[in-house]
């Protein structure tokens, strides 16, 4: 059993078009946990943070964002990884998996293929890289599924934290898990004038920005060796960055 789990805000203006691609889902084995974040005003971190401190029955968890699309075979897909590394690791160790994204406008038209190269993240040189992972986070929320094993390790959420899918992976690597890319798109991630992260090519709304600020001084502060992994960080960006251009 997976369970879903949905923060929404607002009107959900494209609600419908989320509900209508689960309902398409060739995987079958899942149930929808949602909560209105509307009243609480609590975020869409500490939002989805109090929705996983109820999903302690599911096998498996995954986030949905209300605005975003999900291809037909994105739960199988997980499902399928997923059970092949607790095959490898054992299902008591910490597991995230993630898939790459197409990043389409408000008419689900396509703006880029790949949400990783768009934004130039190389997830199979960031994803188990402790230090890296602590600067450059490659999981997306809505793009990940994670056993009972990575939960745990994971809450509470930490008091810099600034997103939930950031926070989860770099619990699971410090609490000796491992984090699975998947290099195919599963989801049509849905950009607009309202999204509080994004698809922007590291453009972040101020708020965003000093909560990542904060995450990653105080992370810094009892990891001295970070300070060395950010020069190396943005070195290969910038280096990636150039090569395509």
């Amino acid at each position: 059993m997976i369970d879903i789990l949905l923060s929404t805000y607002g009107e959900g203006r494209w609600l419908g078009e989320l509900k209508e691609s689960l309902a398409k889902q060739t995987y079958h084995d899942w149930r929808l946990v949602s909560r209105d974040d509307t009243t609480d005003h609590l975020g869409a971190m500490r939002s989805f943070e109090r929705l996983l401190m109820q999903a302690d029955e599911a096998e498996y968890i995954a986030f949905a964002d209300q605005d975003d699309v999900w291809l037909p075979d994105k739960l199988q897909i997980q499902i399928d990884a997923i059970q092949q590394a607790e095959a490898r690791w054992g299902k008591d160790c910490p597991i995230v998996v993630h898939t790459d994204l197409k990043v389409v406008d408000e008419q689900l038209q396509t703006i880029a293929p790949s949400f990783w190269e768009y934004t130039f993240i190389v997830p199979k040189l960031i994803d188990n890289n402790v230090r890296y992972l602590a600067i450059g986070n490659s999981v997306t929320g809505c793009a990940m599924l994670f056993n009972q094993a990575a939960r745990r390790v994971s809450l509470p959420f930490g008091e810099h934290a600034y997103m939930h899918d950031a926070e989860i992976a770099m619990r699971v690597m410090l609490a000796g898990g491992h984090i699975v890319p998947i290099a195919k798109q599963t989801v049509l991630y849905r950009q607009h004038g309202d999204n509080e992260v994004g698809a922007q090519k590291y453009t972040f709304s101020p708020k965003m920005r000093e909560r990542m600020r904060k995450a990653k001084v105080a992370y810094a502060a009892s990891h001295p060796a970070v300070f060395r992994s950010w020069i190396e960080f943005w070195f290969w960006k910038i280096k990636l960055f150039f090569a395509k251009q």
